[in-house]
């Protein structure tokens, strides 16, 4: 009988593969993402432990299944189209933590990704003189995002936030 994992992610494209938390535990949750398109299956599937699963019941999931350690705590397998992941991403934590908001830009990933590139190296010189190590691999990862959307490649610049996600989600 194939398991949870193997029912929800069969025969799909996998379009990220990221961690939204630090946590060492295995997983033994599994929480799915609304479908985006009926018929096509869980937008996303999120693995966590049984403390973050209870920490995060508000999480935006649909369905929680039992899961018996497949993958680490925080771990995301992300199905949705690059524009979905990348408004994801500036809905979630990009937005709250830079101001920069897509709508403003007209729908141009690069300029949103420039502008955020911008606001993030002000604060990194702003709270600690340009000195704080998760900070720095941020904008590390940034400037991949920004040069990844400036040469049309959104799925390498979403893959390079989805990085900066894990941080983001900490500070």
């Amino acid at each position: 009988m194939p398991t949870a994992l193997q029912q929800l992610s069969a025969h799909r494209e996998l379009s990220a593969l990221r961690a939204v938390l630090e946590c060492p535990q295995k997983a033994s949750a599994l929480r799915e993402g609304a479908a985006g398109d009926s018929g096509t299956g869980p937008a996303w599937l999120m693995f966590l432990c049984f403390e973050h699963s209870e920490q995060l019941p508000g999480w935006p999931g649909v369905r929680t299944h039992d899961d018996h350690g497949s993958m680490p705590c925080g771990s995301v397998l992300d199905y949705r189209p690059t524009e979905q992941l990348l408004q994801s991403h500036a809905d979630l934590w990009l937005t709250p933590l830079t101001g920069v908001d897509p709508a403003a830009s007209g729908g141009a990933w690069s300029d949103v990704l420039d502008q955020a590139d911008r606001a993030l190296l002000a604060r990194a010189e702003r709270e600690a003189g340009g000195e704080d190590p998760p900070l720095q691999s941020m904008l590390t990862m940034m400037g991949m995002a920004c040069r990844s959307a400036a040469e049309d490649d959104l799925k390498q610049a979403a893959l390079a936030l989805g990085y900066c996600e894990t941080i983001a989600l900490s500070l």
